[in-house]
């Protein structure tokens, strides 16, 4: 720490011979800076405060069925547009700002520095507010106290009359296009109807049915196909079963109760033997009669037996004596509806293969028909989609455009536009300061400076660090009477105007605290 202070000390030592050219250095910054605060002109601030209420009555009300306006975001667009260029112009023809001017670069120059110059402000009403009210401030300073007023009245006007428009204008930009994609959306699914309509009566044998696309038809007919295949293999064995066991049955019974009825084959026969044995008692073998009567009986035994070999039955039996065999008649019936489904099942199975044949032979043909429908009902699909969301909003906009027109933004003026007596830039005290400060800071900089130019050894410290030798040893300075008051007035001389740069300092001070002021005194020095 004392090595910092020895070498500052020597630094300020060192700085100290060129003093007198700090000094002017000081003055002239002090001087000039002075003058040039003297010399700016006095600002005037105006302002206004408007309270916005962007709540609305009718949303909690109608809920869902309308949309919620973005007020704020209106207002926030707004506010952007009254710093646009065009806002701007319009702004510094109002006023009159463009007085001076002499060409439109000046008019840009001044919308630029117009457009710095004005603050647009925002400020909740409650830090929990949660409905969008907020206060709004619109300031700007000008040299010219009513110019000032006037560019904020002309931005409060402006500020209202837009927000009201710009919702009114958002809200027919709104419905137009609702409008226009409905319309639009509407003959886009007139179309796609037509072309659905259209690809379903040219390819109509080819569209698939209730039980699916082209594959599953052909998967379920080749199922179904092996199902019958499958019943058609048991339906036959289970017909050759019956056939074997009918084969072991006899179609007729014995039945030794039974009497020949009149005329049947058996009650001639019986008559034809009686009537023989009555013959041969009387007549002999050879008796025409008798032969007559064994030939008859003959023939009626060979009617017999071909009668009864048709039946399955051998052996001298009566016909009469036979009755039906009933395990023969339900095998019989079996057979035949065994023999029924048969048939069904082989009719069922050529019209399945016909089918898939016919389907195979569209394998080219159906799946490109199948793929396009599919693609035109996807497209009829998302425009009927896109058509009933646009005829919803359009709903939904009509009825929000007509609770706008019920609902509006409401404004009020809380401070009107003005502007106070006295002017609030620029900080004349504080820049006085300043400059004193500045002009100080100056004057040892250029000192310091200097001797960093033009250096010096000021203890012996500096002579070991500089030059690297070993210092054996000083010799004190001695000061003759002379010389020490010489160097008190050189002291005294140098004090003077450092105290006069202070003087000068609290003179100014007095002057812009006190009256008249430093622009008021710079205008009547100038003037």
């Amino acid at each position: 720490m004392s090595d910092l202070i020895v070498r500052l000390l020597g630094e300020l030592r060192s700085a100290l011979r060129f003093r007198w050219f700090g000094i002017v250095a000081t003055w002239v910054v002090a001087l000039g800076g002075w003058a040039y605060v003297a010399s700016l002109p006095d600002v005037y601030e105006a302002d206004a405060r408007v309270y916005v209420d962007t709540s609305s009555v009718l949303q909690p009300v109608l809920g869902n069925r309308i949309v919620a306006q973005n007020v704020e975001s209106q207002l926030a667009y707004v506010r952007e547009s009254l710093l646009g260029v065009e806002s701007l112009q319009n702004v510094i023809r109002a006023t009159g700002l463009d007085a001076n001017l002499r060409d439109s670069r000046e008019r840009d120059m001044l919308a630029v520095r117009l457009r710095g110059d004005i603050q647009i402000r925002q400020e909740p009403v409650s830090r929990n507010s949660r409905d969008g009210n907020s206060i709004y401030t619109i300031s700007y300073r000008h040299t010219d106290r009513e110019k000032a007023i006037a560019v904020v009245r002309t931005l409060l006007d402006a500020f209202v009359e837009d927000t009201l428009l710009q919702r009114l204008a958002g809200d027919d930009t709104t419905s137009q296009f609702l409008d226009e994609r409905v319309a639009e959306y509407e003959m886009r699914l007139q179309q796609a109807e037509k072309r659905l309509a259209d690809f379903k009566r040219t390819n109509a044998d080819r569209l698939p049915g209730t039980e699916g696309d082209y594959f599953t038809r052909v998967q379920i007919q080749r199922e179904a196909l092996a199902a019958s295949n499958r019943q058609l293999r048991m339906l036959r064995a289970r017909r050759d079963q019956l056939a074997q066991q009918l084969s072991g049955e006899a179609p007729v019974v014995q039945d030794g109760s039974a009497e020949p009825p009149p005329n049947s084959i058996d009650a001639r026969i019986r008559q034809a033997q009686t009537q023989l044995d009555l013959l041969l008692l009387e007549y002999t073998e050879r008796h025409p009669d008798v032969i007559a009567t064994r030939e008859t009986l003959e023939r009626l035994l060979r009617q017999r037996e071909e009668q009864l070999a048709a039946l399955g039955v051998s052996g001298d039996t009566e016909l009469s004596a036979l009755g039906a065999n009933p395990v023969y008649q339900a095998l019989q019936i079996s057979l035949n509806e065994a023999e029924t489904e048969i048939a069904t099942l082989e009719a069922d199975i050529a019209e399945r293969m016909a089918d898939i044949a016919a389907l195979e032979s569209l394998i080219d043909e159906v799946p490109e028909v199948e793929a396009e429908l599919q693609r035109l009902n996807r497209d009829y699909n998302v425009v009927y989609e896109q058509y009933v969301e646009l005829v919803r909003s359009r709903e939904t906009q009509e009825l929000t455009q007509k609770a706008s027109a019920t609902d509006q933004v409401d404004f009020r003026v809380i401070n009107p536009p003005s502007a106070e007596f006295g002017p609030v830039a620029p900080q004349r005290m504080l820049l006085v300061a300043g400059v004193l400060v500045a002009a100080l800071g100056c004057g040892g900089a250029l000192c310091w400076l200097m001797a960093q130019i033009w250096p010096v050894f000021v203890n012996v410290r500096s002579v070991h660090e500089r030059l690297g030798l070993p210092v054996l040893g000083t010799v004190a300075n001695a000061w003759l009477a002379e010389q020490r008051w010489a160097r008190r007035r050189s002291i005294i001389a140098f004090a003077l105007p450092v105290m006069g740069v202070f003087a000068l300092f609290v003179l100014v001070v007095a002057v812009e605290s006190v009256g008249p002021g430093l622009h008021q005194l710079y205008q009547q020095v100038a003037g």
